[in-house]
């Protein structure tokens, strides 16, 4: 396999014959499966047999290589005055250095565990318990994580010492650190957790009323969306010359024509598409899962990537990153998709993140016609309230119907 990366003989007869040998094969094999160029996995396997040369030299087996090991490496590579080695960046060697123990691990050659950040038996106790016990999404869980942990820090550790005082202290610091959007989630992870130390006694009395209520009005604002012009001309910016031109335009077709999430998209799979029946399975929040008719024009975007942009790849995500390593989307990467996409359209939107084409979609169904039951029924929402705030968004219409405020003076308090 290493012949797709090296065209001189003597290079490769020196590779294969060095102590890294037995493993270049398979490591060039795994870096090509995941996107990488020639170039630059001939770059890594000089790597490898650089890190291998330097661990047989202070007679460290393959098989006891590890972070620690990894850290020694790097700090070698600064004053690194081996033959034939080029004085490479410190940070790109260490990076290509950590990928080859990646694969190490994968085969079986390296035995030791990857490092596990250090956390309490308390809070990975409270962990298993949201994964096992109440069937939470691991986005959920990633999120609630952190929170709590924060909160535990504040007492050292001990959830005996948690008080009402430390608790509202704590929620109104956080908050005021965040997004204010993410208050009422802060509050509602807090909750739970002091709920669950309650049921296991190490809590004497229940302090989830001791939480802070965040003011947060669902109907108080109108919702953020784009004309209808503006959503047809992010689209169009995507027909241009780019290797995820394809891409770019089938998620943006989904978030515009079907309503989906950001996670949704991310989330959706090679076997969610029902071509015969013209049908796409979503699974949303709470794992409640729905079929979505596929239109003509989402259906062609999505055909076009998967038979021309498509890089091949083992999972059966639809949306993957172009260059290497090959994985699926993240949530973060669709947003920055969204916004070079609102940049290159040159449309100035109230948010440049990929619900407000969700926003929008509802926006137009309403206008034209459709009533609030049908677009809760796209938009799958479980509370008609949720879509009631789209009733608001026909400002000229409320003007008419708005009861006129009574003249002359107004009483004084």
């Amino acid at each position: 396999m290493i012949e797709r990366c090296f065209k001189r003989a003597c290079t490769m007869e020196r590779l294969r014959g060095g102590v890294a040998g037995p493993f270049l094969d398979g490591f060039a094999e795994a870096l090509l499966a995941e996107g990488y160029t020639p170039e630059t996995s001939s770059c890594c396997l000089r790597t490898a047999e650089h890190l291998c040369e330097w661990a047989a030299r202070r007679r460290v087996a393959i098989a006891d290589l590890d972070e620690k090991q990894l850290g020694r490496f790097v700090q070698h590579l600064s004053r690194c005055r081996c033959r034939g080695r080029k004085r490479l960046g410190q940070k790109r060697v260490g990076h290509r250095a950590r990928g080859f123990l990646r694969y190490l691990r994968k085969v079986g050659v390296v035995t030791t565990c990857a490092p596990i950040p250090r956390r309490s038996a308390l809070l990975s106790e409270y962990e298993k318990w949201m994964r096992s016990g109440r069937s939470l999404a691991e986005s959920t869980i990633a999120h609630s994580v952190p929170v709590v942990d924060a909160l535990l820090c504040t007492v050292g550790g001990e959830p005996t010492r948690l008080d009402a005082t430390v608790i509202r202290t704590f929620v109104l610091e956080y908050i005021q650190q965040h997004a204010p959007r993410s208050a009422g989630c802060v509050t509602t992870i807090i909750r739970c957790f002091l709920r669950w130390l309650v049921a296991r006694g190490q809590c004497v009395t229940d302090l989830a009323d001791a939480v802070p209520k965040i003011a947060l009005w669902r109907l108080a604002k109108l919702p953020r969306y784009l004309p209808d012009d503006d959503v047809e001309r992010i689209i169009a910016a995507c027909d241009r010359a780019s290797i995820v031109t394809r891409r770019d335009r089938a998620m943006l077709l989904l978030l515009a024509r079907l309503g989906l999430r950001a996670s949704d998209v991310v989330g959706l799979r090679l076997g969610d598409l029902d071509w015969e029946r013209g049908r796409l399975r979503v699974i949303g929040k709470g794992r409640r899962e729905t079929r979505l008719p596929l239109p003509q024009d989402v259906g062609d975007a999505l055909l076009g990537y998967l038979e021309f942009e498509r890089p091949a790849d083992a999972t059966d995500r639809i949306f993957l990153t172009p260059s290497a390593p090959v994985r699926p989307i993240s949530c973060s990467g669709l947003r920055d998709v969204v916004a070079r996409a609102f940049e290159r359209a040159g449309v100035r939107a109230p948010s440049c993140g990929p619900h407000v084409l969700r926003h929008s979609l509802a926006t137009r169904l309403l206008r034209e016609g459709s009533t609030l039951d049908t677009i809760g029924a796209l938009l799958r929402h479980r509370d008609v309230n949720t879509t009631a705030l789209y009733a608001k968004v026909d400002v000229t219409l409320l003007r008419q119907i708005a009861q006129p405020w009574p003249h002359g003076a107004m009483p004084s308090c």
